[in-house]
């Protein structure tokens, strides 16, 4: 307010002298009047409007302009106050734009890191589904290999009771002191032919481990296929009159009698997988016919064989499961034909091994066609007579030959024993691998040693390499009860000059022997 006034009284004071310049003015102050030197610039400025309308019209103007002046004024500063403002406007829209920009980019990049996670949790939970119905899948295949481990046992325990019933029954009976002797040899015959049973059994089940294992070895060597089919047809004449199926028909037929018939294959799996077929053929046969044979398929280099039967037949939906392993067409206690449900396992391994296929063709009642192929390179010509081999007898004269039994049971030394005394050698019988050590170092001539592999104090491989170290041209000839591919050579490797397995046949047993033990033989 102090300075508004001090304002005015500039203003007037510069009014006054431009109104009235010279000092007769009309309007005097007297200094000395009290009244009108105390009145304030205000009451001065309104009796002048009063007097002199003028001064009045010069007060607006100034003021105006004063008033213009002030406004131009604050219309500068606050554009100048605008422009700062407008320009850190600018950079805070600069600077809002730019987050703005990185919010943008931000969400763009969540927005494919929550594709990418889209996508891999449908791919997690396809994942989780797939896992769902394999661990179903394997839940349902334990459950199901439960059964058929539980099957199995059931199965392999009446197969091995069943043989072993007639084996220890009719041994019983062997003992009773009336029995005639067309009797004995009955109650022999039957012990034979149901040891001959089990030691199948082993060997089946020996096998399936070596086809788990990938060890099944194979031999292929060149053999007649009209001998090994007549080597079948004569054994199964006499195996179905043991089953008491004499009734059933058993043919070979020879679709090639004016073929070749020399085949390069393994002989053994060949026939294991024949035999095979045509067991269960008639097994599974109560009445007609089974016959089997072979096709020369030149045109596609290849054998067809084949095992038909007018048995039981196989329903369509068991034509598969059958050569699973454990498999049957029936199943369960209440099965009427026994078996392990192993050999066709087995039989599709061996064929697959030779480069075949195998198959069947069923009728449920009609009888069943089991079919399987084999590759050939070329099949070489012989006459179109049949050669039919028969065993013949040898007598082996090995007097003044010194073998050793190394052997700890007695009841195994006992049947080597009684083969080997009706050849006029020398034996004696050591029970242990120490035993058989020890003897042959105090006596240089022995000839020959029959080494069991299993044996206490000292095994017989390690008894093998002991008796080369003494006399190298000692022949040790190992018979052991396993039957594992490397068996063999591990025997080789300790030093023994040939291998025989468990159970022993007598006739392959002397034609083994013979070679290292008959006149002016030398050790190999």
């Amino acid at each position: 307010m102090v300075r508004i006034t001090v304002i005015l009284d500039n203003i007037l004071f510069k009014l006054g002298g431009f109104l009235n310049p010279k000092p007769s003015s009309s309007l005097t102050i007297n200094s000395n009047n009290c009244r009108v030197k105390n009145q304030s610039s205000l009451f001065l400025l309104l009796t002048l409007f009063t007097d002199q309308p003028l001064v009045l019209v010069s007060v607006v103007l100034g003021l105006l302009t004063l008033a213009l002046a002030t406004v131009l004024f604050y219309v500068y500063r606050s554009k100048s106050t605008l422009k700062i403002r407008y320009r850190k406007q600018e950079e805070n829209n600069e600077h809002f734009l730019d987050q703005i920009n990185d919010l943008r980019d931000s969400l763009l990049n969540k927005e494919v890191e929550y594709n990418h996670l889209f996508k891999l949790n449908s791919i997690y939970l396809k994942d989780i589904q797939a896992l769902k119905i394999e661990v179903k899948d394997a839940q349902m295949m334990a459950e199901e290999a439960d059964i058929l481990k539980s099957n199995f046992l059931s199965n392999m325990s009446h197969e091995i009771r069943t043989p072993m019933n007639g084996i220890l029954g009719f041994s019983q009976l062997l003992q009773q002191e009336d029995l005639d002797r067309d009797m004995q040899f009955r109650y022999l015959d039957i012990i034979s032919h149901n040891g001959t049973m089990l030691v199948n059994l082993i060997d089946d089940i020996i096998d399936i481990s070596k086809i788990e294992a990938g060890q099944l070895p194979l031999n292929k060597t060149d053999i007649n296929l009209d001998d090994l089919m007549f080597d079948l047809y004569t054994f199964f004449n006499e195996i179905k009159f043991k089953q008491e199926k004499e009734h059933i028909s058993l043919r070979l037929l020879n679709l090639n009698d004016d073929e070749s018939n020399l085949f390069h294959t393994d002989s053994h799996r060949l026939q294991q997988v024949l035999t095979n077929l045509i067991s269960n053929s008639i097994k599974f046969t109560d009445k007609g016919v089974v016959e089997f044979g072979y096709i020369n398929k030149k045109e596609e280099k290849l054998i067809q064989f084949y095992v038909r039967d007018s048995g039981i037949g196989i329903p369509a939906d068991k034509q598969k499961i059958i050569f699973d392993k454990f498999r049957q067409i029936e199943e369960g206690s209440t099965r009427k034909y026994g078996g392990t449900g192993i050999g066709l396992f087995i039989s599709k391994h061996i064929v697959g091994m030779l480069g075949g296929n195998i198959w069947v063709e069923s009728e449920v009642g009609k009888g069943s066609t089991f079919n399987f192929t084999m590759p050939y390179d070329q099949i070489q010509q012989k006459d179109n007579i049949a050669k039919v081999f028969t065993p013949i007898k040898r007598n082996y004269d090995w007097a003044n030959r010194h073998i050793v039994i190394a052997e700890d049971v007695e009841t195994n030394f006992r049947f080597l024993n009684a083969i080997l005394s009706q050849t006029k050698a020398t034996i004696v019988w050591k029970k242990d691998g120490e035993e058989a050590v020890n003897f042959c170092r105090q006596n240089p001539d022995i000839d020959l040693i029959l080494m069991d592999i299993q044996m206490p104090k000292i095994d017989g491989y390690e008894a093998t390499g002991l008796i080369k170290k003494i006399n190298p041209k000692i022949t040790i000839i190992a018979q052991t009860a396993y039957a594992m591919p490397n068996d063999n050579l591990k025997c080789i490797e300790a030093g023994c000059n040939d291998y025989i397995s468990k159970p022993i046949n007598s006739e392959l047993l002397l034609e083994k022997l013979d070679p290292y033990l008959r006149e002016g033989a030398k050790i190999r």
